[in-house]
C-alpha cells in the first residue's frame, strides 16, 4: 500500500514538473515572438533565400501555377529555356510555411488586403511560423533530454542553445531560413530513433524514413545525420556489434521505411521535370565544393566571418564531455565526433564556406540537437561540482557567453548583413563590436 502511495506521489510530482516546464517554455515562446515582431518592424522575413523557399506557395495559390511566377527578387531565381522563372531551392521549407500561409491568405481575402503573398499578413504569418517551429524543436529536444538528465541540466542546456548560440538569431530574425525547421526535424527523428531502439516497430521505422526524407529534401548534406542515428549511444566495439545485429534483425523495417524516405522527393522531381525537363536537377549551377583538397576548416570554426565558435562560444563546453566522458552513453562520443568532422569538412569545402549573409555559421544550427548531448553532460558535471570556487566562475562564463551571443545578434541587425571576401569587418572591427556589447 505504501509503495502504491509513493508511486502515485512520484507520478503527481512528474505531472506537476511537466506542467511547470511547459508553462516556462510557453513564456519563452511569447518572449521570443515579441522580440521577433520587434526585430521585423523594418526587416521583411520573406526575402533572399526564404523567398526562394516560399515562392512555391504564391505560385500555387496566387499566380495560377509554377509557370506564371513574375520576376522574383530572391537570389535563388533561375530561368528555363522558355524564359520562365523557377527557384533553385526545394519545397521542403514551404511545407512548414503552408498552414501559416493559408491562414494569412484567408485573412487577406476576408479583410480585403491585396492577397499577392507578400503583404503584412503574410510577413507576420511567417514570423509566427518560424518561432512556432523553433519551439516545437525545443520542446521535442527537452523531452529527449529529460529521459537522461535532470530538469536542472535540461534547462541549462536548453538555455545555452537558445541564448548562447546563433539559434537565437535564427529564431528571432532570420526564421525564414531553413535552420530552425531542420532543428525541429532533427529533434523529432532523434526522439523517434531513441524510442525505436528501445521498442522497435514498423510504424516508428516508417516515421523515421519520412522524417529523414524531409530532412534530406531541405538540405541534402544533412544525410550525415544517419551516421549519428546509427551510432546513437554506441560507446565501444561491443555496442557497435550489437547495433549491427539489431539492424540486421529489423531489416524488414528499413525496407518498409525506404518508400517513406522517397515519397517527399517525388513532388520535387515533378517540379524539376516541369520546369527544366530533368527529373533530377542540380540547381545551384556554379556553386560547388571547390575546396576538397584544402578545406577552410579553421575559418569555418574560428574566423571572424561567421566562425562557429566565435559567435556561439558556449559550444566550447561540449568538448569537456567529449574528452572526459567518452564512455558515458549519453555523450554519444562516436556519433557526435564523426558527424561533426564530416559536416565541418563538407562546409569547409563549399565555395562559399561562410555560407553567405549569416550570423555565425548557420549550417550547424540543426546539429545543435546532436551537439546538445555532450553539452548536457558537461552542464551536468558543472552542477555536480562540490566547490563553489569552480562552479560559480564556470556558470558566470556561461552567462557571459550567452550575453555576448545575444549582443552580437543585436549588432548584426543594427549593422546589417556581413558577407563575402571583401567584408568590411576584420579582427579589429570585431574587437570594437565586442567593446560595444560590454
Amino acid at each position: 500500500m505504501e509503495t502504491k502511495k509513493f508511486a502515485d506521489l512520484s507520478l503527481d510530482m512528474h505531472k506537476k514538473h511537466t506542467i511547470i516546464d511547459n508553462i516556462l517554455l510557453s513564456c519563452l515562446f511569447f518572449i521570443f515572438l515579441s522580440v521577433s515582431m520587434t526585430r521585423h518592424e523594418t526587416v521583411p522575413v520573406i526575402s533572399s533565400d526564404p523567398e526562394g523557399y516560399y515562392v512555391y506557395l504564391p505560385a500555387m495559390f496566387v499566380y495560377d501555377g509554377v509557370h506564371h511566377i513574375p520576376e522574383p527578387g530572391f537570389c535563388g531565381s533561375m530561368r528555363n529555356e522558355k524564359g520562365e522563372y523557377y527557384t533553385k531551392f526545394t519545397y521542403g521549407i514551404a511545407l512548414f510555411y503552408s498552414p501559416f500561409f493559408l491562414v494569412a491568405h484567408l485573412y487577406a481575402h476576408i479583410f480585403h488586403v491585396t492577397p499577392y503573398g507578400y503583404s503584412k499578413p503574410y510577413q507576420n504569418a511567417l514570423v509566427l511560423c518560424g518561432v512556432f517551429w523553433a519551439f516545437v524543436g525545443l520542446y521535442l529536444f527537452k523531452t529527449l533530454l529529460l529521459r537522461y538528465f535532470s530538469r536542472l541540466t535540461m534547462w541549462i542546456t536548453l538555455l545555452c542553445i537558445m541564448l548562447g548560440t546563433n539559434f537565437f538569431n535564427y529564431a528571432t530574425l532570420e526564421m525564414g531560413m531553413s535552420h530552425v525547421y531542420s532543428f525541429a526535424l532533427f529533434a523529432a527523428v532523434i526522439l523517434v530513433t531513441d524510442q525505436y531502439y528501445k521498442a522497435p516497430s514498423l510504424r516508428k521505422a516508417m516515421l523515421i524514413g519520412l522524417l529523414m526524407g524531409w530532412i534530406v529534401l531541405v538540405r541534402p548534406t544533412n544525410i550525415a545525420l544517419v551516421i549519428f542515428l546509427f551510432l546513437y549511444k554506441v560507446v565501444n566495439a561491443g555496442d557497435l556489434k550489437e547495433r549491427w545485429k539489431f539492424i540486421k534483425a529489423h531489416i524488414a523495417h528499413l525496407l518498409a521505411a525506404l518508400p517513406f524516405f522517397i515519397v517527399l522527393m517525388i513532388p520535387q522531381m515533378i517540379y524539376w521535370k516541369e520546369m527544366t525537363g530533368q527529373w533530377i536537377k542540380y540547381s545551384y549551377n556554379d556553386e560547388r565544393f571547390i575546396y576538397w583538397s584544402h578545406p577552410k576548416i579553421a575559418s569555418v570554426l574560428f574566423d571572424v566571418e561567421n566562425g562557429l565558435f566565435l559567435y556561439s562560444p558556449v559550444l566550447l563546453f561540449l568538448f569537456w564531455a567529449l574528452f572526459r566522458k567518452r564512455k558515458d552513453q549519453r555523450t554519444n562520443f562516436w556519433g557526435v565526433s564523426i558527424v561533426f568532422v564530416i559536416i565541418t569538412y563538407l562546409f569547409a569545402s563549399w565555395d562559399i564556406w561562410w555560407f553567405g549573409g549569416a550570423f555565425g555559421h548557420r549550417c550547424y544550427v540543426e546539429y545543435f540537437t546532436a551537439l546538445g548531448f555532450p553539452l548536457a553532460v558537461t552542464m551536468e558535471g558543472i552542477t555536480k561540482l562540490k566547490k563553489n570556487l569552480f562552479k560559480i566562475p564556470l556558470f558566470l562564463f556561461i552567462a557571459l557567453f550567452c550575453y555576448y551571443s545575444v549582443g552580437m545578434a543585436t549588432i548584426y541587425l543594427t549593422y546589417g548583413i556581413w558577407d563575402g571576401p571583401h567584408w568590411r569587418w576584420n579582427w579589429d572591427g570585431w574587437i570594437g563590436l565586442v567593446k560595444k556589447i560590454f
